[in-house]
């Protein structure tokens, strides 16, 4: 059986507080009308049940606590109206309410235990009523429809609130799919260029972080040689190789073609190096492999350390420069070195 799928916790504070102000304004006002009346211990139990009903708003960051209250103080009115008959006899009638607000409060699997406990006892109270002498019904058609019609109700509100929970799955999972769809590159899996671009504005990649570009050496040749597929799974290859040797903390992406963008967090300059240093090892210990095909690939790299107040597109920038640099000495290697000054010129 699938189980609720909870609403967000601002959805269910604003339920709780609509469902609080309605049953403590509801319960007062019947409270003052059954005392006119004459129903003098129902109108003690519906101001006990209005200050519970009242309680959110006085009692703060114990919504789940207080829900659960408030639900069983409806069950116990509700409970008390089977015995007493409330208002002329009318009192059942109340527990047509029951239902949605206890799947909502309680879940599906929750919910639907404290309902079929519900109905036993209410059943039972019904039944032993007259016995009571507390109230007679004139007829026992009327508590037989009641329970009908409220168990009918349970279990429409019960098949609601299944496959409400299932198209919200699925609606979840394909939101999730969406989200991954919009943030990776779908042939290496790993972060677009729009996503890293995001990851990049947070802290943890401010002054100190090592931007690590790379692009694939000779990678029109391979396309050339060995067709466009083999260059698909190249990349895939190199893909695989940056998740080996790079943490979860870093960000991994396809920037852009046969180009790719690592950046290490603040703090981790030395690992950057060594990431770079990692990275050419394992592209000159295990050769690509497709098919038939077996052949060594390799990459340059621009590595930049970011200083205070730079932008991202400067340190992309200058990494790239770096970049064009390792091309020109020869490919398969990685520059790091600061040219004539500190700061690189961005133009």
């Amino acid at each position: 059986m699938i189980d609720t799928v909870n609403a967000s916790d601002k959805d269910k504070a604003r339920f709780l507080r609509v469902f609080a102000f309605i049953g403590s304004i509801t319960s007062f006002l019947m409270a003052i009308t059954s005392y006119q009346d004459g129903y003098h211990a129902l109108s003690y139990l519906l101001i006990i049940g209005g200050f519970v009903f009242a309680s959110p708003f006085v009692i703060k960051n114990r919504d789940e606590t207080i829900a659960v209250l408030m639900l069983y103080a409806l069950y116990s009115m509700m409970c008390f109206l089977i015995v007493s008959g409330g208002s002329n006899g009318t009192g059942p009638l109340w527990l047509f309410i029951v239902s949605p607000v206890t799947f909502f409060i309680r879940g599906l699997k929750r919910g639907a235990f404290d309902l079929i406990l519900l109905a036993i006892i209410i059943s039972v109270l019904f039944y032993f009523t007259d016995q009571f002498g507390y109230y007679s019904y004139p007829s026992h058609y009327f508590p037989t429809r009641v329970m009908l019609c409220f168990s009918i109700l349970c279990i429409l509100a019960g098949f609601y609130e299944y496959y409400r929970n299932k198209y919200s799955l699925q609606l979840m999972e394909q939101l999730k799919l969406n989200q991954k769809l919009a943030r990776t590159d779908a042939m290496t899996e790993l972060a677009n260029r729009r996503y890293a671009t995001e990851c990049l504005r947070d802290k943890r990649f401010g002054e100190g972080a090592v931007f690590l570009l790379m692009d694939v050496d000779n990678f029109k040749q391979i396309n050339d040689t060995y067709g466009h597929q083999v260059g698909d799974e190249v990349l895939i290859f190199f893909a695989d190789v940056f998740k080996n040797v790079c943490t979860e903390e870093d960000i991994i992406s396809r920037w852009g073609g046969e180009e790719f963008l690592i950046v290490i967090p603040t703090g981790h300059e030395l690992r950057a190096r060594k990431v770079a240093e990692k990275i050419h090892k394992k592209l000159a210990e295990k050769p690509f492999t497709s098919g038939q095909h077996r052949f060594h690939v390799t990459l340059s790299i621009g590595l930049y350390v970011r200083v205070a107040d730079e932008s991202v597109d400067h340190c992309l920038n200058i990494a790239d420069k770096r970049l064009y640099r390792a091309k020109s000495q020869g490919k398969n290697q990685t520059v790091a070195e600061v040219d004539l000054a500190k700061h690189e010129p961005a133009s």
